[in-house]
């Protein structure tokens, strides 16, 4: 019996230990099939980790550029705006004279040049149109309209490169020939040639690749110059090539990083043809060809791939690109394949030895009670789990109600402009569903609600922190006004994943404030007809006034919406003060006496007290009072000199002073235009010579000869109650001190 007990316990020792030897070899397979797949997931996971680390880095310094362009782009887009730019290059372009000689006369000190003659007057029998083509005899040569602008032209030229801090800035004709530049005319290679032959073609500006200058990296962007609407009609006619050339060099080193071991771990790459360059500024050429490096779908997926180092070889590198909107760009981000394949070595190191341990020493009892302890785990977060859903599934209902009865539009979206999330508001302003926005890139939306998407976007990431646009969007078939406030939504980490947009509509808010600003257009609108019909040389006065003025203000190159309203209003309000002066005072033929100048003078002191306490929003009561002021002192009401009066008076008085001149008065016949100018120009300097300047120059264009004969073609019965106040030989009528118009 003992032997048969004995028997029995060994069969149970050997059936115990087939048990143990089974779960332990179960336990080895099952350690190392976990640490197959765990090494496989990390090695995703590393990839991936990597992959959005360089990408996050790569669109910030894309973010960086874009806006870096984007500025430098509008800079140069602003310039080729001006009408004087345009006008020019019309002209030089109608008149076929070579670029050789504009250029040669261009270098020319601004004394050799010859003053402009004096042009017939156009007969009645000819067109606008024939009379500036050179359409009728006795027109000048077309170089002498152009000459005296060359040097203005190139001023111009030079004082936006010193502003926008460029390279160099050059105009070329429809030939690719340099006919104005600050300097001696660069010569451009076939390759440039081709790029610059585009912007001909598709009327549209060109980043050209960059290049080694003198030691520097430099950009040349080619934006075409438009004819003017009235010279053609289209908009669409290319008369010129602006060429701006930037050093690219500060930008490239603040965004190109290298290792100690002379790894690109960040670049620029420039798309050249069907090639990709590095933009290195150690190189010679300040690019180095990479090939086999081929984009897809314009960006450089991640992949491993044979990098150039600054100092001359290649290395294995993980790397990825993302391009630059609107440039031929991209930002490349890189890692050395050794250092990133070195800390997955050390984690597969550590894996291994882990699953060595867990089977060496778990054995079957650690097993058995890790597999109980796991599944008694498994059940307490599984019920924790099913109330924790139960509790958001409910706040979830909550909010979706919630946000669902706001009027306001709520979307977020990631920093690529994918849609996580929108209300029903946003739904009906795209309209589309709900679960239609869910997951949608922006550029499936309508493009204006997607240039606004991007544009909150761009400026949150940026500055990571609160923004508000005022923007105006169609939203079906209307256009509706909102006040959109953004803010960054933030993972778990804090890192900025996305926007939060909240559209409020705010369209009758603003449909009020244009009612409001219609009414006091209006009452402007009443005030010059009342100011008007005290005196009828004062009809058209205050309006001529405006445009002038307006038209100055835009030759100066104060285009704000500010200035441009401050101009017009104080202009149609200026002779309000006239209102309260005798009539017989203003219509007077004779000399006046110091008492009556006196009187007159007063008109400043009654628009001033009529004025007062109407808030325009704008300083128009301060140019109002000072555009009877002169730079000598002489003005009145405050004799202020010199820096003294605002600019926008400046500007009003020489606009007063030549739209009056230049007109008839009852007490004497209208001015020539060349008599009204040199009035102007009389020294003691009176009239601010910039502003002077400026209207020289307005007058010799066509839209100037335009403006100065419908002003003398308006009939007039009086005179002006500012006329009274004259310098030159009307000072000599009325006495010292007053002020020409």
């Amino acid at each position: 019996m003992a032997q048969d007990s004995s028997t029995q316990s060994s069969r149970r020792k050997r059936r115990t230990a087939l048990i143990m030897l089974a779960l332990l070899a179960l336990v080895a397979v099952a350690a190392a099939v976990a640490s197959h797949w765990i090494l496989q997931t990390s090695q995703k996971r590393l990839l991936r980790d990597m992959e959005q680390d360089m990408s996050t880095q790569a669109g910030n310094k894309v973010a960086l550029l874009t806006v870096w362009s984007g500025t430098l782009k509008g800079q140069v887009e602003a310039f080729t705006g001006l009408d004087l730019l345009r006008l020019f290059a019309a002209e030089a372009d109608a008149s076929k004279i070579p670029a050789e000689k504009l250029l040669e006369l261009a270098q020319r000190p601004e004394h050799d040049v010859p003053p402009p003659e004096i042009l017939p007057e156009t007969p009645s029998d000819i067109s606008v149109e024939q009379a500036e083509a050179g359409g009728y005899a006795g027109d000048p040569d077309p170089l002498d309209s152009l000459a005296p602008r060359l040097p203005m032209m190139l001023r111009q030229l030079k004082d936006f490169i010193e502003k926008n801090s460029l390279w160099g800035a050059y105009l070329l004709n429809a030939n690719l020939e340099v006919y104005l530049a600050p300097s001696d005319a660069p010569q451009f290679s076939e390759d440039q040639r081709s790029f610059l032959a585009t912007v001909l073609q598709t009327r549209r500006p060109v980043m050209l690749p960059v290049r080694r200058q003198e030691g520097e990296l430099v950009m040349d962007m080619a934006f075409p110059v438009f004819a003017p609407l009235y010279v053609d009609a289209s908009g669409e006619r290319v008369v010129s090539i602006l060429v701006a050339t930037y050093n690219v060099l500060p930008v490239a080193r603040a965004i190109i990083r290298t290792g100690d071991d002379g790894i690109f771990s960040s670049g620029i790459l420039q798309t050249h043809r069907q090639d990709v360059q590095l933009i290195n500024p150690a190189a010679r050429s300040g690019t180095l060809n990479l090939p086999g490096w081929r984009l897809d779908g314009g960006r450089l997926p991640l992949s491993l791939r044979d990098a150039p180092t600054a100092r001359g070889g290649e290395v294995r590198a993980y790397t990825l690109a993302l391009p630059v909107p609107g440039m031929p760009w991209l930002v490349m981000q890189g890692v050395d394949a050794a250092q990133a394949e070195a800390q997955y070595a050390a984690f597969r190191k550590n894996v291994l030895i882990a699953a060595g341990l867990v089977t060496a020493l778990a054995g079957i009892v650690l097993v058995a009670l890790w597999w109980w302890l796991v599944g008694r785990q498994e059940r307490a977060v599984a019920d924790q789990m099913r109330r924790l859903y139960l509790v958001v599934n409910q706040q979830k209902q909550i909010m979706d109600g919630v946000n669902s009865a706001l009027s306001a539009g709520i979307v977020l979206n990631d920093l690529s402009g994918v849609i996580y999330y929108v209300n029903q508001s946003y739904a009906r302003m795209t309209g589309l569903s709900v679960e239609q926005l869910r997951g949608l890139p922006h550029s499936r939306l309508p493009p204006d609600l997607a240039r606004s998407l991007v544009t909150h976007t761009l400026a949150v990431n940026q500055t990571e922190g609160m923004a508000s646009f005022t923007e105006a969007l169609p939203v079906e078939g209307r256009t509706r006004h909102f006040l959109t406030a953004c803010s960054p939504f933030r993972d778990d980490k804090g890192r900025m994943s996305g926007v939060v947009s909240v559209y409020s509509d705010i369209t009758e808010l603003v449909l009020a404030q244009q009612r409001a600003q219609h009414m006091i257009t209006q009452t402007v609108a009443v005030f010059v007809r009342a100011i008007e019909a005290v005196d009828p040389y004062l009809c058209g006065q205050s309006t001529f006034t405006a445009q002038l003025s307006v038209t100055l203000a835009y030759c100066l190159g104060l285009n704000d919406a500010e200035t441009l309203a401050t101009l017009r209003t104080a202009a149609s309000l200026s002779q309000i003060g006239m209102i309260q002066l005798p009539r017989e005072l203003l219509t007077k033929t004779g000399a006046l006496s110091a008492e009556e100048r006196a009187q007159l003078q007063r008109h400043v002191e009654y628009a001033r007290r009529a004025l007062t306490g109407i808030d325009f929003g704008l300083p128009v009561l301060e140019a109002i009072s000072q555009m009877y002021e002169r730079l000598d002192g002489s003005g009145y009401p405050d004799g202020l000199k010199g820096d003294h009066i605002c600019f926008n008076a400046r500007i009003l008085a020489v606009a007063n002073t030549f739209c009056a001149l230049v007109r008839p008065r009852s007490y004497r016949m209208a001015h020539s235009m060349e008599r009204a100018l040199a009035i102007l120009n009389e020294t003691p300097r009176k009239y601010d010579p910039q502003v002077v300047r400026a209207l020289q120059g307005f007058l010799q264009t066509g839209q100037g000869r335009e403006f100065l004969q419908k002003l003398r073609d308006e009939k007039s019965d009086g005179g002006e109650g500012g006329a009274r106040n004259s310098e030159g030989e009307e000072s000599a009528r009325h006495g010292a001190g007053g002020i020409p118009t």
